[in-house]
């Protein structure tokens, strides 16, 4: 866990200290081995690039992950995530606060990470470029910032926005484009929001060229994000347009390398993903397992479990074989940390949200036909689906995507309650359900932010 003592304000102040009163004269907190200081990034394009490297050091999507995850229904508190090293207890359990140190650390690490991102695009026209390909090539870099940009503002909209699903004037978070650190913005109303999701994701449509790159943010990342964007928008056509400019130039895994992307770190379907080592605090298994104690932190649920059929290989796949209920779907290279990447965007989500998208628009035949598709790849079996309605999409997605950070932002943007079952609660006397509305359901943005900028 990381301790934060100070607000987001005064995080971005002390960086800002830091950059013009040490002797280190750092811009960004770079990757050590690459020791570029804020001159340097601005130097050259090759040196620009590496600032841009830097954005993904400490990009923690992971609190998406573990905030998607357990405040639904995908699982169960272990019994031994107790006391002082207690790990997301509160928020699992829906008694929470708006001063949880998660909530605050999710706020400060993805804002933190706009203003990295941020920094660089005000300083990029610093940088000399004297060729074609260097025009290109800054192209490129802004595109991918820009890129980014969108994704870590929506990440921060599914978390602490207003429910898509909200009738009357939504709001949501601010929508940050520049480094100044003493604005005081508001909270953003939700059209005004995606205009500027839009904006960007124009922007790196317009510059990216790289597609097959999953470390890097490419323009299949874009489509990708864009098609996840347009599905919660409600835009259902721009949904699957962006799908199918990804599903044309993917295949869906075998059960082998599907097997292979979760056992063996492959990525097969993989679209973008976060890279993670042994230096990664942060990483997917480490959400519900704490390797310094040797406690499981969380279990699936029996809900989720007995979802799968006994020939579907995610069965296998994402619980354990000597403790059924066990999360094993980050099991990694098989060393001791069994390090994991992060998924962030997989062509099984994109036949998901074309599926419902078809659904949504009246073309249930062709809905059906990409969820059949993804069932086959993952049973071995020839499957026929009858019915499509909202019940079956979120319960495909249920299975697909267990502890991938969607359960509890899915069923946030349609407005349907949290709901466990009873042999999935911490205690018999904790609630079954949060009601949407519910003062409980919403996540609040942090205390600590609230109090230094009131107009959130």
């Amino acid at each position: 866990m990381h301790t934060t003592t100070y607000t987001l304000r005064n995080s971005f102040l002390l960086l800002l200290a830091l950059v013009f009163l040490t002797s280190c004269d750092r811009m960004l907190d770079l990757d050590p081995k690459e020791n570029v200081d804020s001159d340097q990034i601005y130097k050259s394009v090759r040196y620009f690039e590496y600032g841009v490297v830097g954005v993904y050091n400490n990009l923690h999507l992971e609190n998406s992950t573990l905030l998607g995850s357990i405040m639904a229904d995908e699982c169960k508190l272990s019994s031994e995530n107790t006391g002082v090293d207690g790990y997301a207890v509160h928020l699992n359990r829906w008694t929470y606060s708006s001063d949880d140190e998660i909530l605050h650390e999710t706020w400060k690490d993805y804002y933190h990470a706009l203003y990295k991102i941020n920094t660089l695009l005000e300083n990029k026209d610093r940088v000399p470029q004297e060729s074609e390909e260097d025009k290109e090539a800054m192209a490129i870099l802004e595109g991918e910032l820009k890129g980014l940009r969108a994704m870590v503002h929506f990440e921060l909209h599914r978390i602490f926005g207003d429910s898509d699903a909200k009738k009357g004037h939504a709001l949501t978070i601010p929508y940050v484009t520049n480094t100044d650190l003493f604005q005081k913005p508001g909270k953003t109303p939700l059209a005004d929001f995606y205009t500027l999701v839009w904006k960007d994701l124009q922007a790196a449509e317009e510059h990216l060229t790289n597609t097959h790159a999953p470390t890097r943010f490419s323009l299949d990342a874009t489509y990708a994000l864009a098609a996840r964007v347009a599905l919660y928008q409600k835009e259902y056509p721009q949904a699957i347009t962006y799908a199918t400019k990804i599903m044309t130039q993917y295949t869906l895994a075998t059960k082998e390398q599907y097997t292979a992307l979760w056992r063996a770190n492959q990525t097969a379907e993989v679209i973008f993903k976060l890279a993670r080592n042994n230096e990664d605090d942060l990483r997917p298994n480490t959400l519900w397992y704490n390797f310094n104690t040797g406690k499981s932190l969380f279990y699936g649920s029996t809900k989720l479990i007995q979802s799968y059929a006994e020939e579907d290989v995610r069965f296998s796949l994402f619980f354990g074989e000597e403790q059924a209920n066990q999360i094993a779907k980050y099991s990694g290279e098989g060393n001791e940390n069994r390090i994991s990447d992060l998924p962030v965007f997989r062509l099984a989500e994109v036949y998901l949200i074309r599926a419902e998208a078809y659904f949504r628009t009246g073309a249930t035949a062709l809905g059906i036909r990409d969820i059949q598709a993804l069932l086959e790849a993952r049973t071995g079996e020839e499957i026929t689906i009858t019915e499509l309605d909202e019940s079956v999409i979120l319960t495909e997605r249920f299975k697909e995507l267990a502890f991938e950070g969607h359960r509890y932002f899915d069923l946030k943007r349609l407005g349907q309650p949290l709901e466990r079952n009873t042999e999935d609660l911490a205690a018999a006397t904790d609630s079954k359900q949060q009601l949407f509305g519910s003062p409980l359901y919403q996540l609040p943005i942090p205390l600590k932010e609230v109090q230094s900028n009131p107009n959130l």
